[in-house]
């Protein structure tokens, strides 16, 4: 199995390894820069849907392949908490496309009102609550926020598995 990955961001690329080699015996990645097709900060599950899906396409059509994936982090609310989740796309040559997500986690309302007032991206508020630089190429905040108990990395898994699911039961979904 071929998967061209629309990302070079290492704990997305742990992630999503170990979301394919979870039912794939051999898989071969094949990451690419995809940040030009997305939002710097996606808000809502619509957006990092969108995101995801051209992620997915767009390294598909530039590496080849089986499948695509993309995987998107973003921001979104239920009522007036605010949650960090991801969304994982896969894609294939048949233009079919399914989606999955990861736990989302909540986020201080205050903080994240500020950061959107201020046009700024979680990443920078990240690397400030952390004080780790590029903290999302590393665990995440979920790690620093879980104390290590959970990274980027497993939530990537997470939404990549999910994304799967049409794929691994065609019976059930007709993919």
């Amino acid at each position: 199995m071929i998967v061209a990955v629309g990302t070079k961001n290492p704990a997305k690329v742990e992630g999503i390894r170990r979301g394919f080699a979870k039912y794939y015996p051999t898989v071969e990645l094949k990451p690419i820069d995809s940040s030009s097709v997305a939002k710097a900060q996606p808000r809502g599950l619509e957006e990092m849907a969108r995101g995801a899906t051209a992620r997915a396409n767009l390294a598909l059509t530039k590496a080849g392949g089986d499948l695509g994936v993309g995987v998107e982090a973003g921001i979104f609310t239920i009522g007036d908490v605010y949650f960090d989740n991801q969304v994982a796309a896969v894609a294939d040559a048949l233009g079919r496309v399914s989606l999955g997500q990861s736990a989302g986690y909540s986020l201080p309302r205050e903080d994240m009102e500020r950061l959107f007032s201020e046009g700024n991206e979680l990443e920078r508020w990240a690397e400030k609550v952390s004080g780790i630089d590029e903290v999302g190429d590393k665990g995440g905040l979920i790690h620093y926020l879980t104390k290590g108990i959970v990274s980027r990395a497993d939530l990537t898994e997470q939404c990549v598995v999910t994304a799967l699911i049409p794929r691994l039961r065609p019976d059930v979904y007709g993919f």
